[in-house]
């Protein structure tokens, strides 16, 4: 090889080298500038990044508004006069005065905002023993409802015997229950651990000393058909009526009450309903459709109207009257997919809702019946021979129905029969007593 050729592979290379490191020198130039463009060089580039993120963020609020839009009044121009949005958390649908617990739906509280009903009480109001507990919302009514039937009646032999019960307390009644009177008279009047409405702290039983001395439940008649007859004008239900029963599946219980606030009260006896029915009819009076009107005459005025939960979110918006003062409101939840929202208009006579709210209760109950219902009658260990004057009921051959069949729902047990449901599908307690 000549020197012509050695001098010629090194500049070869050399050249190699200076187009690699121009090359890199480039890139260099390139990275620096991003760099300063996005943070060290000034004020204007800095601007610029904020307007951007700024413009960035005023689109995706502006996206999360419009999708999370329950209703067309989500658009706040759409609002009527008088109202505005609240934000409130989605898990709050579990909670309130109206939520719904049976069978189908457990109770997701355990009695929040407790307070001792003994150390609240007035002289009307007798208890059990001084341990029992009520929610908050409920001391007031409670007082005012047991003053007026001792007024009325000049009986005080009334007491809360139950009130609140938490999940450990209703599996024990219920475990005791089985061992006295039987599975199925159990499943009848007894309800599920997790189930029960005492959970919620917003219901009471009561009773009564006859004249031996002995402690007894109520029985809805005499003096005692008073309190059926007027606690709605306190807030209070009938919870389990003797008419409703295929509905609710538990038994009559004339000494079981329920708070879920006068307005609703008043029209849950105003139509002769139960607390499925109502939970499940008022769906179909939403904001937008003007909602329900309630007109408790003396009582006062309202309009209750429901809103979906918005499942895609953590939060629903709901509209609310601007004027607490003179349109004050609640909510609550229904345990199971939305919010009801109480307005109360008796002094706000122009309010907007009242020009479209409707006052007819238009709900067909055929989609909560149970199939093959039977009621049931603990002093026969049958269902009743004749049926009741009341439409709907599903009496006689207890034994064979389906609905009580604990059997059906145990592990490693076939059903008694295919296509049928069976209350203790919708529960794990068995499992759970099982597991411990």
């Amino acid at each position: 090889m000549n020197k012509t050729d050695k001098v010629s592979i090194p500049n070869g290379f050399l050249a190699l080298i200076v187009l690699v490191i121009f090359i890199s020198g480039i890139a260099t130039m390139l990275v620096s500038g991003h760099k300063m463009n996005s943070g060290t060089v000034p004020a204007q580039n800095d601007t610029n990044q904020s307007n951007t993120d700024a413009s960035l963020g005023d689109s995706l609020s502006g996206l999360n508004s419009q999708a999370a839009a329950p209703n067309a009044y989500e658009d706040k121009s759409n609002l009527p006069e008088g109202y505005r949005l609240i934000t409130v958390l989605n898990e709050d649908v579990y909670k309130g005065e109206l939520i719904l617990v049976n069978y189908l739906h457990p109770s997701m509280i355990d009695g929040e905002n407790l307070v001792n009903i003994y150390d609240n009480a007035t002289d009307s109001v007798g208890v059990k023993d001084n341990d029992m507990f009520i929610n908050e919302a409920v001391v007031e009514p409670i007082n005012s409802f047991f003053d007026e039937f001792k007024k009325e009646k000049g009986n005080t032999s009334v007491l809360i015997s139950s009130s609140y019960r938490s999940k450990e307390a209703q599996t024990k009644i219920y475990n005791d229950s089985i061992k006295e009177t039987g599975e199925k008279s159990t499943a009848y009047y007894v309800s599920v651990p997790g189930y029960s409405e005492h959970q919620t702290g917003y219901a009471f039983d009561t009773a009564a000393y006859n004249y031996e001395g002995d402690m007894v439940e109520l029985d809805g008649e005499g003096d005692f058909s008073w309190l059926s007859e007027n606690c709605d004008k306190y807030g209070f239900i009938l919870r389990y009526p003797s008419d409703k029963t295929n509905i609710t599946g538990i038994g009559y219980e004339a000494w079981h009450f329920r708070y879920v606030g006068i307005p609703h009260a008043i029209f849950i006896n105003q139509h002769k309903l139960c607390l499925e029915e109502y939970i499940e009819g008022i769906k179909s009076y939403t904001f937008d459709k003007g909602g329900l009107l309630i007109d408790g005459g003396k009582e006062g005025k309202w309009v209750a109207f429901y809103i979906p939960k918005l499942e895609a979110f953590n939060n629903t918006d709901i509209p609310v009257p601007t004027d607490t003062a003179k349109t004050p409101y609640t909510i609550s939840g229904n345990n199971i997919d939305g919010f009801i929202v109480t307005v109360d208009v008796t002094k706000d006579v122009q309010n907007a809702l009242t020009q479209t709210a409707r006052a007819d209760w238009s709900f067909d109950n055929s989609s909560l019946l149970i199939s093959g219902f039977h009621d049931y009658d603990p002093e026969t260990d049958s269902s009743p021979t004749s049926s009741r004057s009341t439409d709907g009921d599903n009496n006689g051959g207890w034994e064979s129905d389906p609905f009580w069949d604990e059997d059906h729902d145990q592990e490693g047990t076939e059903p008694d029969a295919e296509d049928y449901e069976s209350r203790f599908d919708y529960v794990d307690y068995y499992d759970e007593v099982d597991e411990d």
